[in-house]
């Protein structure tokens, strides 16, 4: 089963060290991925709505995210520990942090989005399990591997000449 493992960081320069980390560890560039806080995007990856909207709202502050896909629950793990030793902040804390800070805040024309993030602790990338990978299409017209198509022909014939 396809798994997502999502983390934050303070910003783009620590998401860009994690990158590389991901890389070395043998992870496929094409399954490495620095979002820039599309909310729709992460929901329809799997990421839960109140997480997502986390990790939107440490993108708005100046955060970075990144995401890996990993096939194998122990690759999902070794991305989601790389996430831990480079820095990934705990989304937990961040969102409590925030709620708080907007409890205290009692001028609204005060600079909210580019708040500091502040000293949050760190934690291990968060797991998800892919949702687009469950969603892919294999009706009765797609071939799987090299196997022979059954159905009705549909190209057009050629013509002899």
């Amino acid at each position: 089963m396809a798994m997502l493992i999502v983390g934050m960081l303070k910003d783009a320069h620590q998401a860009r060290g994690l990158i590389r980390a991901l890389d070395d560890a043998g992870f496929s560039g094409d399954d490495i991925d620095m979002q820039g806080g599309l909310l729709a995007e992460l929901t329809l990856r799997g990421v839960p709505d109140e997480d997502a909207h986390a990790y939107a709202e440490g993108v708005r502050r100046g955060g970075a995210i990144v995401c890996v896909r990993a096939d194998a629950r122990e690759e999902a793990e070794e991305a989601a520990e790389l996430m831990f030793e480079h820095g990934a902040l705990d989304i937990d804390a961040c969102r409590t942090g925030w709620r708080g800070a907007e409890q205290v805040q009692a001028d609204p024309g005060t600079e909210h989005y580019a708040s500091a993030f502040g000293e949050y602790p760190c934690a291990a990338g968060r797991i998800y399990a892919d949702a687009r990978a469950r969603a892919r299409y294999s009706g009765p017209e797609r071939r799987v591997r090299n196997e022979p198509y059954n159905g009705a022909e549909r190209r057009l014939a050629s013509r002899a000449a």
